[in-house]
């Protein structure tokens, strides 16, 4: 992979530590969108008015249903990276806590972790690595041969 595929996967990879929080609430608005899409599909039929066909439907409900499972994925691999380095690596685990979580900025990560900068960005790199391998074996990332 070249430089800018992996710097672009890790912006990936970072975006759903940030938003860990909200993928449940994010699955759960889109199981709310596919219910009502199908409501909406047999109510307007009911009354016979123009509605989408049910091809539509069903491509717009696997779209839908492809989306929870990505998001499902990714919560699981970041669920069972937080497992794991709270068992084996308590440094890392409050890394990932106050930088992707509480949403500390650098200094007082290093502050607080009592971490140089190096240290700090050797960290962050080596996490990132870590779910960048995990993602790629549970096939969430495509290897790109350059």
């Amino acid at each position: 992979m070249n430089d800018l595929t992996i710097s672009s996967t890790y912006k990936k990879i970072e975006y759903y530590l940030y938003n860990y929080d909200f993928i449940d609430a994010k699955i759960n608005i889109l199981k709310t969108e596919m219910s009502d899409s199908e409501y909406n599909q047999n109510y307007t039929r009911w009354i016979k008015n123009k509605s989408s066909s049910l091809e539509d439907l069903v491509i717009r409900n696997m779209d839908i249903e492809r989306k929870i499972l990505k998001l499902s994925k990714w919560k699981k691999l970041i669920d069972t990276t937080l497992k794991r380095y709270e068992q084996t690596n308590q440094l890392f685990y409050n890394f990932i806590h106050l930088k992707y979580f509480l949403k500390f900025d650098s200094s007082a990560i290093e502050e607080k972790l009592k971490l140089s900068e190096k240290e700090r960005k050797d960290i962050q790199a080596k996490i990132l690595q870590y779910i960048f391998s995990l993602a790629i074996k549970n096939n969430m990332l495509k290897e790109v041969n350059t």
